[in-house]
């Protein structure tokens, strides 16, 4: 004990209790300090250990394109606008086909095939008369209203021997529809379907 006493300075005393305030004072200010208490933009990356802060924590619509994944946007070179369902001039995208937002005048059934067969070129792609359904979603689009009278489709029905083909023809916005005889008496306006440009 006298030993202890005798190694027993001043300065050893005050480094002894300066190591315990030391080790206790960090403790009670961990424990004590919340994340009210710290004042915004006071902690900068230096005082955040790596990889402690996740998706609760950063808002990710703020982060930028990581460097190496520029392309990852794209597919073959190309955006998701390239990739979109275009439309020629004059049509608008209905049922996964592009449909013409004018009718054109009354015809017979063949005669409209004709029409719009003799669209095609190197720049358009071929264009056909709608099916039922085609005609009928197309009605559901803003763009497109029924011509009076209805409008001719590619459905057609058998018909007996030595009688023109009986079509089908969409009577009302609805989905009503009738039969028309392929001939000038059974003359309804139509219009035109092809596929997307792209």
């Amino acid at each position: 004990m006298r030993a202890l006493r005798d190694r027993l300075t001043y300065a050893n005393v005050m480094a002894t209790l300066a190591v315990f305030i030391a080790i206790g004072g960090t403790s009670w200010a961990a424990v004590k300090i919340s994340g009210r208490q710290i004042k915004a933009h006071t902690i900068t990356a230096r005082n955040v250990r790596p990889n402690s802060l996740g998706g609760r924590q950063i808002k990710e619509r703020s982060l930028g394109i990581v460097p190496g994944a520029r392309e990852a946007g794209l597919l073959d070179g190309r955006t998701a606008e390239d990739l979109q369902v275009k439309c020629p001039t004059g049509m608008v995208p209905v049922d996964d086909t592009c449909i013409e937002t004018q009718a054109h005048p009354p015809t017979y059934f063949h005669s409209a095939l004709l029409q719009c067969g003799e669209t095609e070129d190197i720049k358009t792609p071929g264009r056909r008369l709608p099916t039922y359904q085609e005609l009928t979603m197309a009605l559901t689009h803003q763009e497109i209203t029924l011509s009076p009278g209805g409008e001719l489709t590619s459905e057609v029905e058998p018909s007996s021997a030595g009688q023109p083909l009986n079509v089908i023809y969409v009577t009302d916005p609805l989905g009503g529809w009738g039969l028309t005889p392929d001939n000038a008496a059974g003359a309804r306006a139509y219009r035109c379907v092809a596929d997307p440009l792209n």
